[in-house]
């Protein structure tokens, strides 16, 4: 199949290229008009630069061409034409701020390119307050994040990069590649490359104040405040940002389909009876508690937040300086301090238990022998909450200029590192304490618990984690024009860079977590490091006035496990004024991160449906449930490999109407994970899991006890679709309108998610929708000139329920308003958004009960209103 991608891929440029040679006469007299893009095609924006160039373009057309180019996000070459091979959406300035967000991560969420979501700060672990963007559907660690070209040091424990560290009043705009770069950009460009570009001219100062608040109640408060202040003269320029943000927490019981969280593991206790094979609960468990399984129900979300607490300070300096040594000398300095919150329900006491501590406890139902399972809600100890502490720091020092046969070069020195500290401050507790009372008599999970001798306070415990990651990168690169073309096409451009990077992470735990012996709480120290050398290099060739072929090839060698070569070959035509064609094609890899070498064992329960479970009991077996895994990193992970291709049209048919129409496709190999519901798939289908090295221990009535599994490379995907997008603006006499669409259809999502269970399109079941769409509608009134109203629908469509044969999630479209008045005397802007202003419902899955609403889809703070102010100086 790959095979075949890559021959309709040549066929198709063969093609289009033999097109151009038979008329190139034509091609010759279509010469790309400048003035015909003044929109950038792809994001429906201007871009300052850009359109400087062009000007100037015009103006020293008689004076040898001299013009100013640009670097875009997927090429080393500067150029002046905003638009490459590969398709690119840009998200600037005014959309964000019309966004009502206070994160990069919530704007890049409500994206066509975001198919499938991708997480958002959640309560439940030591990445509480961690928010990515997954591109194509494809993961957050298959989705490069670069802040002005340069790579961001990924998380120590989740493996890719936490855009809440990004300050959002920073941004200038943001530009999201979709389409494969690893011969650009190296690892992890598998799904796309986001590239975030910060201000770095900047004349005065502004003060920017948001206020946001949910509609439902005032839980989920959001409020920021910024300060740009800037300065830029002919030689030098420096702009400081300083943002500070607060988001307030939502606790489960403050939205009505999270109110019901419902688990086995109780107060009063349960139990699995080892004489007998049965589960079974208190006697005095209530009767509107008790589970047809034999357990005890309690409530969790009575407790516990969905979304956690956070304070964040950032602040950011970024300056250029031009030398008298026809060297221009620049840098940035930043640093982000997030404090982050979290609650859930007192932690769960699951232990083994001897015949001998049963028969001391006597809870009434015990078959007499064998020892138990004991299920132990610890009231007695508190609710847990967790307080996380990241700090980050970040410095870029760098030299660039001109050499005299007009080559640009450049050297630069990038230094990030990422601490996150997280302590358990109550609700946690040591295993072995609660043993020894309940041996010595001193404690009876199965007697109220508020008795004096019950109490647990001597089991009380306080974890804690430190994970820390750094990366330090040294880059050299030259780029220009090689020649000119004989045909007088242009300039033939080229680059060439070499870079190397050194990174390390480490995490480390209390010794009690280590040994396990903390319940509510696990894990254990994990670490390593990577030298990274790499090359690379990139051509655009004009064949022809208005056809050019790029090709891009980069070798990367890796000190812990190898090394990777990826080309990549792309194509652009501009057929006439109106109508441009591209395309292309290459291969991407990413390297197992260091989290995924050498991460030591954590445990998690993570929801899925135990397909070996529900074959032999049925029932709310066949149902999500949560299961016990213990995970870690495998030193012998090889890399994921990609290969990916595009082609796409650009009509401009004015220069207020535009279409543009993509199609691409990846296939992906050796991708690092496991799908448990897929590994219980392949078990009762009589795979033997220890293989690949799973243990998986089960009861006797064959429900799961344990799992413990390291990642592997087991799983491919074949993924494709469409993307489509227009634009249209007219003046009348009401005023300026602007309307723009844009579409992204999956149309294949197979994937074999353990091996032996075949090859399955997934697209439509649950958390993977065929399509997302974003429609936006702006008015400017002719009679109120400083007023720009917006609004924007964003659709996506219905997908399957966690239980498939329960039906489907409904198609759910929010619609969002936004309002700007400038006030012109006084050098002010007032805003007002409003998301969700028709109070649609949130779509729910009734079939998971604990997990009815698709956070990494749809927004759990529902409606919400913001209130802003930017005061200019």
């Amino acid at each position: 199949r790959g095979l075949m991608t890559v021959k309709v891929f040549v066929f198709l440029n063969l093609l289009l290229l033999s097109l151009g040679f038979a008329n190139k006469s034509f091609a010759q007299d279509s010469e790309f008009n400048l003035d015909e893009f003044e929109q950038d095609i792809s994001g429906g924006v201007k871009k300052e630069k850009a359109q400087d160039a062009k000007v100037q373009a015009q103006a020293d057309e008689e004076d040898d061409g001299d013009v100013e180019r640009i670097e875009v996000t997927g090429s080393h070459i500067k150029r002046i034409d905003v638009e490459g091979p590969s398709p690119v959406q840009v998200i600037d300035r005014e959309a964000l701020e019309r966004s009502g967000y206070n994160s990069v991560s919530d704007v890049l969420r409500d994206t066509t390119a975001n198919s499938f979501g991708s997480t958002r700060e959640a309560s439940g672990s030591n990445a509480a307050g961690v928010a990515t963007v997954s591109l194509r559907g494809l993961g957050a660690d298959k989705t490069l994040v670069l802040l002005n070209g340069k790579r961001l040091p990924s998380d120590a424990v989740t493996g890719s990069i936490d855009l809440n560290l990004i300050p959002m009043a920073a941004v200038k705009r943001v530009e999201i590649l979709k389409d494969g770069a690893s011969a650009t950009y190296g690892s992890d460009a598998l799904g796309g490359v986001v590239n975030i570009i910060t201000y770095k001219d900047f004349n005065g100062s502004q003060i920017t104040l948001n206020k946001s608040r949910p509609t439902i109640n005032s839980a989920g408060e959001t409020f920021d405040v910024s300060l740009v202040t800037g300065s830029a003269t002919s030689k030098s320029s420096m702009v400081t940002v300083v943002n500070f943000r607060e988001n307030g927490d939502i606790y489960s019981s403050e939205r009505f389909w999270t109110e019901n969280g419902l688990s086995p593991n109780s107060n009063p206790a349960s139990f699995y009876d080892y004489g007998d094979n049965t589960a079974k609960r208190d006697p005095d468990c209530p009767a509107d508690r008790q589970r047809s399984d034999g357990f005890c129900n309690y409530n969790y979300a009575v407790h516990s937040t969905e979304l956690p607490a956070l304070r964040q300070i950032s602040a950011m300096t970024l300056f250029e300086y031009e030398t008298d040594f026809d060297m221009t000398l620049f840098g940035r300095v930043s640093m982000s301090r997030k404090f982050t919150q979290w609650q859930y329900a007192p932690a769960v006491l699951q232990m083994d238990l001897t015949d001998a501590q049963m028969d001391s406890i006597n809870p009434g139902n015990y078959s007499g022998s064998g020892g138990a399972f004991l299920l132990y809600r610890t009231e007695e100890l508190g609710n847990r909450v967790s307080e996380i502490e990241t700090n980050a720091i970040g410095y870029q020092l760098g030299l660039k200029g001109t050499l005299k046969s007009d080559f640009d070069w450049e050297f630069t020195f990038d230094r990030n590192r990422v601490k996150r500290f997280d302590l358990g401050v109550s609700g946690y507790g040591l295993k072995s304490v609660v043993n020894k009372r309940i041996t010595d008599g001193d404690f009876n999970p199965f007697n109220e618990w508020n008795a004096s001798s019950n109490s647990l306070d001597a089991a009380r415990f306080e974890p804690w984690e430190e994970s820390i990651s750094t990366s330090e990168m040294y880059e050299y690169k030259l780029s220009g024009e090689l020649m000119d073309m004989p045909n007088g096409a242009g300039a033939i451009g080229g680059a060439v860079g070499i870079q190397y990077v050194r990174a390390q992470f480490s995490d480390i735990l209390d010794a009690s977590s280590r040994s396990g012996d903390v319940f509510g709480s696990a894990g254990s120290n994990g670490g390593g490091k990577r030298n990274t050398q790499s090359a690379y290099f990139e051509i655009a060739a004009p064949l022809l006035k208005g056809l050019e072929v790029q090709v891009a090839g980069r070798y990367d060698k890796f000190s812990d496990f190898g090394e990777t070569s990826n080309p990549k070959v792309g194509m652009r035509w501009q057929v006439s004024n109106k109508l441009m064609v591209r395309s292309s094609w290459g291969t991407g890899f990413k390297a197992p991160s260091m989290n995924d070498l050498y991460a030591a064992y954590s445990d998690g329960n993570p929801t899925f449906v135990d397909a070996v479970a529900c074959d032999a009991l049925g029932g709310d077996y066949c149902k999500p449930k949560q299961y016990s895994v213990s995970s870690g990193g495998n030193p012998g992970l090889k890399e994921e490999t990609s290969s990916s291709y595009n082609i796409g049209v650009v009509y401009q048919h004015s220069k207020k109407t535009s279409f543009g129409f993509d199609y691409w496709v990846t296939e992906l190999d050796n991708l690092i994970g496991i799908s448990y519901g897929a590994m219980t798939i392949a078990e009762l289908n009589g795979a033997t899991l220890s293989n690949y090295g799973i243990e998986m221990t089960r009861n006797a009535d064959q429900s799961i006890k344990k799992i413990k599994a390291p990642l592997q490379n087991l799983s491919k995907q074949e993924v494709s679709g469409i993307d489509f997008e227009a634009r249209h603006a007219m003046d009348t006499k009401a005023g300026s309108f602007n309307f723009g669409v844009q579409h992204g259809l999956m149309l294949d999502y197979s994937q074999e998610s353990f091996p032996g269970t075949g090859f399955n399109n997934i697209l439509g079941t649950n958390g993977a929708p065929k399509w997302r769409n974003v429609i936006t509608l702006g008015y400017s009134p002719a009679k109120i000139e400083n007023l720009n109203i917006a609004l924007s629908a964003n659709t996506i469509s219905k997908h399957g329920k966690a239980v498939a044969s329960e039906g489907d999630i409904d198609r759910y479209t929010q619609t969002n308003l936004s309002v700007v008045y400038q006030l012109a005397k006084l050098n002010g802007e007032f805003s007002l958004g409003w998301q969700n202003i028709f109070n649609r419902s949130m779509p729910l899955d009734d079939s998971n009960t604990n997990n009815q609403l698709d956070t990494g889809l749809y927004n759990p703070r529902g409606p919400v209103v913001t209130v802003g102010y930017k005061q200019r100086f």
